[in-house]
């Protein structure tokens, strides 16, 4: 079988156990994936480079960005040039972060110029990314969706009831993700006997006092607010997805959110934005396990996608479970690596 270089791997487990659970099923199907040092990548060799979140390499420092740039540039270069086929998982197209746009842009640029393979998450991702980056085109795509994330995260605690009331906001609290859609919309209307929770850890500090000042006024105004804004553990988020009746997900871009994925794997609803991070949920599950939101976001719509989630909210899609469990797409994506390596890429429909 192939020998698989991962970056991130298995030390991403914490912070987001997507990899960590690639890495496992490439083992148990018989590849030998790592993600060696710095010494190795120039020494070693490889038949297979997956990278996933290359966007990461742009520091917030400038030289730092630059010297990062020029070694992971120089590594893949070396690599392919010892016939490693590089194969970029896309979670994004563009950065969350865009700490520097421009030099992000120069970076992929020369990073797909030296891709062989891309996996994509739905073929709405796939069609954004071409058109943004028509070199893309040219390159054998393969189109498997976002895997859930089985074991990986925590049982709910035994002590933890069930509050089927709850509207929760959970998650690292950051601009595009479209909190202040659903602060909006709550401000602009009058107060209902729906507890609403937002866990999560703000950008910045002045960034928490401004939110925190914003819930209050909420609070005081009759709603029942209750916030927590520090990052959550994974058994924080076991917790928070079993006692909401609706996990609202304003996003305002991106290509997938392994959230999403999370929380209708535990059969928690969503209500999500028309972006095509949601379109493969809207269809596979649709309301009212997954409710799209009609911008701009309005209480009423909250109050009615929570209302219809009631009939469901605790119950796993099995069938859903079933068809993107580990398993399935990791053994898809195995075999899009040998074919990257029998045939160089070519005959791939996409």
């Amino acid at each position: 079988m192939a020998r698989v270089w991962c970056f991130p791997g298995e030390e991403n487990r914490h912070s987001n156990p997507y990899t960590a659970i690639l890495i496992g099923q490439l083992r148990r199907l018989g590849h030998s994936p790592s993600s060696p040092g710095w010494k190795e990548r120039f020494t070693g060799t490889c038949d297979i480079l997956h990278l996933h979140w290359p966007q990461k390499v742009i520091q917030p420092g400038l030289l730092r960005s630059l010297r990062t740039i020029a070694a992971w540039a120089v590594f893949l270069a070396l690599q392919k040039a010892r016939g490693a086929k590089i194969v970029w998982t896309m979670h994004n197209a563009v950065s969350h972060e865009q700490l520097r746009p421009r030099l992000e842009r120069f970076w992929m640029a020369r990073f797909m110029a030296l891709l062989d393979g891309i996996h994509a998450m739905s073929e709405s991702s796939l069609a954004q990314a071409r058109l943004r980056h028509p070199v893309l085109t040219r390159i054998p795509a393969l189109v498997a969706p976002h895997w859930t994330y089985s074991g990986a995260y925590p049982p709910p605690a035994a002590t933890i009831g069930l509050r089927r009331d709850t509207v929760s906001f959970l998650g690292d609290i950051k601009g595009y993700k479209g909190l202040d859609d659903m602060l909006a919309a709550l401000e602009n209307a009058e107060p209902d006997s729906r507890r609403y929770l937002v866990h999560g850890l703000p950008e910045s500090p002045a960034e928490a006092t401004a939110l925190e000042a914003r819930l209050a006024a909420l609070s005081g105004r009759g709603w029942r607010m209750e916030w927590v804004l520090t990052r959550l553990s994974d058994q924080e988020m076991a917790d928070r997805l079993n006692e909401t009746l609706i996990l609202l997900l304003p996003y305002r871009r991106g290509e997938n959110s392994g959230l999403a994925i999370l929380a209708a794997e535990r059969g928690t609803p969503v209500m999500v934005s028309g972006i095509s991070a949601f379109s493969g949920l809207l269809d596979e599950l649709g309301p009212p396990r997954v409710t799209a939101i009609t911008a701009p976001l309005s209480h009423r719509q909250i109050a009615e996608a929570a209302q219809a989630a009631a009939a469901v909210a605790g119950a796993v899609p099995l069938h859903f479970v079933a068809r993107r469990s580990p398993e399935r797409v990791v053994a898809e994506i195995s075999n899009y690596y040998l074919f990257l390596m029998d045939s160089g890429g070519r005959k791939l429909p996409r």
